[in-house]
């Protein structure tokens, strides 16, 4: 008898150089998001779904084998490959659905599973649940977007903030507006001019994405990337004209799980929390959840709603609805009157640009934000006996640059040890930091990477698994 994944390799193993086996369970948005992005990383998967539409869905958007039924049965995962696959991943929309997918895959043989829980009832006991199914890894779209909001309101003026090295090391992403002081010249004259240990590392610009070497030059609207310590970023704002008064207070539209958990995070904090949520059930079970935030039964696109409720007045609006259309109505209507930093969630791909064109330019999209915690996860596997370990991975402009912390286990030939002006290095590859244990390093040619250092790099169109890749 053929294997699933006998019969997918027929039709797509030669084109993708499959490296690993997958079965994702759930062919939602994060789990054709995450098969998407297997597939182009050249691994095989099997989809399942009960759904007939979205198994249709994604059989005309995906060259992968799509199985309809409910892959919580174990006829349906034998059919799909369980027992030879390398993961399983259970996506579905509900959390014991996906606890039981997990359980039953690995008793069918799947090697490693990972589980969607979003419930916040589950949170203070995931340890327990992770380790009595024996599961490798535990995602929370929701939990991650809220963090990725917490990121984004440190740096009132950045689009988007991310951590490395345990916090050591941040990277954050802002707009070049007409007045900033550094348009017109090269990095090479930033850098001499501000003598602050930072790194522009990657550049959006109207026609193309640069990993920007010295003699680059900065134009008027381009985005750019910047990693270094928090103080130092901290600096590089100032000087740059950019500092705000810190984040006090965050109205919020929505009330879902990104909003609890937002509002929760936020409140511990010690901001002002205002919560606006349509569903009056929902209110109440908001108000003895988060006794310090300010719960609102109303519908966030009304206008007068808004007004009254002080829009004008919050530092932060954070659109939240399931909708994206209402999330961007939403934004544009508190960019036009206020002050307030904006922050839009949008699922839809095709809504980024048109946001972006509109002047919404912090974005955030769970999709995303899960897909790379599962990509670190699995590209960890793959170089699990390599002298390089993946600790974090970063998509940073629209999916189409990759930020990656690499661990250093072992001595690698031609890497370690070496001033980095003498390494052959890919093009379109930046190594932008070091952390040597408490030590942040802003590299300069005559650096080195060593033993049990922390590497960040920034690649374009590149997918690595080790460090030693970027070598030519």
């Amino acid at each position: 008898m053929i294997s699933a994944f006998e019969k997918e390799g027929m039709s797509a193993g030669c084109r993708h150089g499959i490296n690993m086996k997958f079965v994702v369970i759930g062919a939602g948005k994060i789990g054709a998001t995450l098969s998407e992005q297997l597939v182009e990383e050249g691994h095989s998967v099997i989809a399942v779904d009960s759904n007939p539409e979205a198994v249709k869905k994604l059989l005309n958007s995906q060259d992968i084998m799509c199985i309809e039924g409910n892959g919580a049965t174990a006829g349906v995962q034998i059919d799909a490959g369980v027992k030879g696959s390398d993961m399983l991943i259970a996506t579905t929309a509900h959390d014991e659905l996906n606890m039981v997918c997990c359980m039953l895959g690995r008793q069918l043989g799947a090697k490693k599973t990972i589980c969607r829980v979003r419930n916040p009832e589950y949170l203070d006991q995931i340890d327990i649940i992770k380790n009595q199914l024996g599961l490798a890894l535990i995602i929370n779209p929701e939990l991650y977007t809220a963090q990725e909001i917490v990121n984004g309101l440190v740096f009132p003026t950045a689009s988007r903030l991310e951590v490395f090295g345990k916090g050591k090391v941040e990277m954050v992403e802002l707009k070049l507006s007409e007045g900033s002081p550094f348009i017109g010249l090269t990095l090479a004259e930033i850098y001499k001019r501000l003598k602050l240990k930072f790194l522009i590392c990657a550049v959006q610009r109207e026609h193309g994405i640069f990993i920007p070497t010295g003699d680059f030059v900065l134009h008027a609207d381009d985005r750019i990337n910047i990693a270094a310590t928090h103080s130092d970023i901290e600096r590089f704002f100032r000087e740059n004209g950019l500092v705000k008064t810190k984040i006090k207070s965050v109205m919020i539209v929505g009330g879902g799980r990104i909003g609890f958990y937002l509002a929760k995070q936020l409140s511990a904090m010690g901001m002002r929390v205002k919560v606006i949520e349509k569903d009056y059930n929902r209110c109440t079970e908001l108000c003895d959840e988060i006794p310090k935030a300010t719960i609102i039964h109303g519908d966030g696109t009304d206008q007068e709603l808004l007004l009254d409720e002080g829009i004008r007045d919050v530092d932060a609006f954070v659109a939240l609805s399931g909708l994206d259309e209402e999330n961007i109505i939403m934004s544009l209507y508190a960019k036009n009157n206020s002050e307030a930093k904006t922050i839009t969630k949008i699922n839809r791909d095709s809504y980024v640009d048109m946001a972006r064109m509109l002047g919404l330019d912090t974005l955030v999209m769970p999709k995303l934000l899960t897909t790379a915690t599962i990509l670190s996860y699995v590209r960890s596997l793959e170089n699990a006996s390599s002298e390089s370990r993946i600790e974090s991975l970063y998509h940073l402009i629209g999916n189409q640059v990759e930020a990656i912390e690499f661990n250093i286990k072992e001595a690698i030939p031609g890497l370690t040890g070496v001033p980095l002006k003498d390494i052959k290095i890919k093009k379109d590859i930046l190594i932008c930091a070091i952390i040597k244990k408490r030590q942040v390093i802003i590299p300069s040619g005559n650096d080195t990477i060593e033993l049990d250092n922390s590497v960040i790099i920034v690649t374009k169109d590149q997918r690595f698994s080790e460090l030693r890749d970027i070598l030519e």
